[in-house]
């Protein structure tokens, strides 16, 4: 039961608001606007972290372009290792997220078990397939871009011997090497292309050590131009260039700066954009499961010239590599 005193001021207080209603007039509820629930995106990261200057601080620059949206907050988790992986997955189903997203080839196998547990979340995989209804799964064409990569490579080399240097022995990485050897062939033919590897497990993407040996190896064996699809390894091979006499093409972020006049170009892998386009379809309620490849025609994949080595790229460098773009675009 209400006290007495907080009832008597209650009484006097709508009688006071009666009163200054206009003769007449009946007292209407303003329409009220719900405001439209946010969405929560959960993205997991790959193995590395943070700060690899490559595939996830690609990602965390679309984290950061969704968190301007309005009505969108995401959640990001940094897994310590690949087993990691799926507890933060599980995380985000359990936490009711409107969009999951597990980013590289180690989220594979925890992204199909979560989501068959949890049917009616819809998850984004980035790097690789899984084939389930409610799992986007989008792909880059690595090879398109390593092609480009390769051409840069095949045109600036001077000693006519270039050089590659993958992380984990896989099948992504792969598509890097034929992509690459392919580019450096289509522009010069006479070019050999020697190839290195850091292992084959996942600790092959996160050694810049090894980088660092390899990357000598290769300008040792006559390589003065080196491109690497190796994550936090490749820094090691950056950091390597700097002291040598060799020149390095990066990838998955814009890495020209991390050695100016070092690195003549980075591939640029647009995990921006593959965020982006998983975000809309759960924004515009179009999200189904399938395989959405994206590559130089679809701005998921480009090429970053270093403005530190402009001299480098003459007017007959840049001729030819507008014609190996048009014939990427082409084919």
């Amino acid at each position: 039961m209400m006290p007495r005193s907080r009832a008597s001021l209650l009484v006097t207080v709508l009688a006071l608001a009666i009163a200054v209603l206009p003769a007449g007039s009946i007292a209407r509820a303003e329409p009220r606007t719900e405001p439209r629930p946010a969405l929560r995106i959960g993205v997991v990261l790959s193995i590395g972290g943070l700060q690899d200057h490559a595939y996830n601080d690609a990602t965390y620059a679309g984290v950061q372009n969704l968190r301007q949206r309005p009505g969108c907050l995401v959640d990001v988790i940094e897994p310590g290792d690949a087993a990691a992986i799926e507890p933060a997955l599980e995380h985000f189903a359990r936490q009711g997220h409107d969009l999951i997203v597990g980013v590289g080839i180690f989220a594979n196998e925890p992204i199909r078990r979560v989501a068959e547990r949890h049917p009616d979340r819809a998850f984004a995989l980035f790097d690789s397939v899984v084939t389930l209804p409610n799992v986007l799964s989008i792909l880059f064409n690595e090879e398109e871009g390593s092609f480009y990569a390769g051409a840069v490579a095949g045109l600036l080399t001077r000693s006519q011997t270039v050089g590659f240097l993958g992380g984990m022995v896989s099948p992504i990485i792969k598509c890097f090497e034929s992509g690459f050897q392919k580019g450096v062939t289509f522009v010069n033919p006479k070019a050999r292309v020697l190839v290195r590897y850091a292992g084959d497990t996942p600790a092959a993407f996160h050694s810049p050590e090894i980088g660092s040996r390899l990357g000598r190896e290769l300008a040792e064996a006559g390589a003065d131009l080196i491109f690497h699809a190796a994550g936090r390894t490749g820094l090691g091979l950056i950091q390597a260039a700097r002291q040598g006499r060799f020149l390095v093409i990066g990838v998955d972020g814009d890495q020209t700066t991390l050695a100016p006049g070092k690195i003549v170009a980075s591939l640029v892998k647009r995990l921006d954009v593959a965020l982006d386009r998983a975000f809309r379809t759960v924004a515009e309620g179009r999200f189904k499961g399938g395989v959405l490849t994206l590559g130089l025609a679809d701005a998921g994949i480009e090429l970053v010239l270093s403005r530190f080595n402009k001299d480098r790229f003459t007017s007959l460098v840049q001729d030819r590599l507008r014609e190996v773009e048009a014939f990427l675009l082409h084919k």
